[in-house]
């Protein structure tokens, strides 16, 4: 299913938040890149859906764990949501290198 579709955000979001609600203890998985097929600057509608997928329910993603801006993302938003006491997890990232400008 194509996120960029007339519908397809209202639809996917629509999907995760109805098995997160029948269905709590399942997790929830989604191809983040799919959504951006044959769209010019794929990077962008990748992070947008990524947001509002987490936000809707979604555990995880299948996506580049290469691309320091998604993992930041990815941290940012599970901090935002209240996922991440005190944004402990956030900070280590930080720390780690893993997130943020890249270190010399």
């Amino acid at each position: 299913m194509l996120c960029t579709s007339e519908n397809g955000i209202e639809t996917n979001i629509e999907v995760i938040t109805s098995v997160r609600e029948q269905y709590p203890s399942i997790h929830i998985t989604a191809a983040i890149s799919n959504i951006s097929f044959n769209l010019p600057v794929r990077k962008l509608i990748n992070l947008g859906f990524m947001v509002l997928a987490m936000n809707a329910g979604l555990d995880s993603g299948i996506l580049d764990p290469t691309n320091r801006d998604m993992l930041g993302l990815i941290y940012a938003t599970e901090a935002l949501l209240g996922e991440d006491d005190y944004c402990m997890e956030y900070i280590g990232a930080y720390r780690d290198g893993l997130i943020g400008p890249v270190k010399k």
